[in-house]
């Protein structure tokens, strides 16, 4: 069976036996679902039934796989969930096809990118609960800090996957090159564009076993992390997600946001956020609203690191001193936010492949130019 089917079933299936296990016990109280991934089902519960107190209304907090229900939300409409976690990237496709609610919320004390991140067409559609970007991780028995500028590195010392643009897009910004322009359309051939790509070719081919073998896309993630846990180099652009098996195999991890490749621009990565949006197929948006009214605000935002242990955009969060918590929320709120506008998505794989050619020696600009051209015609495909 198509795996997308299958979780599509799984998931309607979730949903249509959670109706009936409420069914007889809840008939007069409303009932909201909130839809979350199961590492934060212990938070939503707790604050579901502070919540809850003295309303004439029940949360029931489902343990649900975020993408799965996303991609099933066209179909499922109003069977699935009130309250959903979603990605900002998301946004903007699920608003233009009406599948997502605005919502009242001031979001005062988000950061600038939180805010910017979950705002589409002047609207705000999420509450943001979380977010995170890269940042350069090194080996404090080896090296004492981060370097001034990236090109102080040898490229021996270091690794970053320069095959995909999640992890390229800061390299563009340190250039000086503009992602989208004022007209919110994407440019990837620009001069700047082609400088900070012609630097991530430079690094491919100086001869370091790292970057060589790392011209296989497939490969690339595996090499860069064994080589830092092996010690084989002393610094590696990846997110916190890394830190864990890092710190796991032995290595006295430090932290810092990604300085500048030369000091002329600015090294912003791009920082995506995770954040709570309401079905506009629900048939209880007031209380979904009301519900996240509630949730909004520093206490909320400091109880979600507390728990979760991830990095909750609000600056009333205190975080402790020299984390790599404390560390992200500095990264993430000086990075470039993720864009949430639907022509975005178009942007990765045309990348992907420029990228590799380039890693492997292809003409830059032609690369560029071809992967512009896709992206253009695939956006006025939409």
């Amino acid at each position: 069976m198509n795996k997308f089917i299958l979780l599509l079933l799984t998931a309607i299936g979730m949903f249509s036996c959670s109706n009936k296990s409420n069914s007889h016990s809840k008939t007069n109280t409303p009932t909201l679902k909130v839809a979350v991934e199961t590492n934060y089902v212990h938070y939503f519960e707790k604050l579901a039934s502070e919540f809850s107190k003295n309303k004439d209304v029940f949360i029931e907090v489902i343990p649900t796989e975020m993408l799965p229900l996303l991609d099933s939300l066209e179909i499922q409409k109003g069977n699935s969930a009130d309250i959903f976690m979603l990605t900002n990237d998301r946004i903007g496709g699920l608003s233009e096809k009406k599948l997502i609610s605005p919502i009242n919320l001031s979001l005062e004390g988000y950061t600038e990118n939180a805010i910017k991140s979950g705002t589409y067409n002047n609207q705000i559609y999420f509450l943001p609960m979380s977010t995170d970007t890269t940042l350069l991780i090194y080996n404090k028995d080896k090296v004492s800090s981060a370097p001034a500028f990236l090109s102080q590195l040898d490229p021996s010392e270091w690794a970053a996957k320069f095959t995909d643009f999640y992890y390229v897009a800061g390299m563009f910004q340190t250039e000086g090159a503009i992602i989208l322009d004022a007209q919110d359309q994407l440019v990837v051939n620009s001069n700047e564009a082609i400088a900070a790509s012609t630097i991530i070719q430079n690094l491919y081919n100086s001869g370091a076993d790292h970057w060589t073998l790392m011209k296989d896309d497939t490969l690339a993630y595996n090499v860069m992390t064994n080589a830092f846990i092996n010690q084989e180099i002393n610094y590696l652009i990846n997110g916190p997600w890394a830190l864990a098996d890092i710190i796991k195999a032995g290595i006295n991890v430090g932290v810092a946001p990604i300085p500048s490749w030369d000091g002329s621009h600015p090294y912003q990565a791009l920082t995506g956020t995770k954040g709570l949006g309401i079905n506009a197929y629900s048939k209880h948006i007031d209380i979904a609203e009301e519900f996240l009214q509630f949730l909004e605000g520093k206490e909320s935002a400091q109880l979600w690191y507390e728990i979760t242990e991830e990095v909750a955009p609000h600056t009333g969060v205190i975080y402790p001193e020299g984390s790599h918590q404390e560390v992200a929320f500095l990264a993430t709120s000086n990075g470039l936010a993720m864009p949430n506008i639907p022509s975005f998505e178009k942007i990765w794989v045309p990348m992907q492949t420029a990228l590799i050619q380039i890693a492997n020696k292809q003409d830059v600009k032609a690369s560029l130019d071809a992967a512009q051209e896709r992206i253009q015609r695939e956006v006025n495909d939409l």
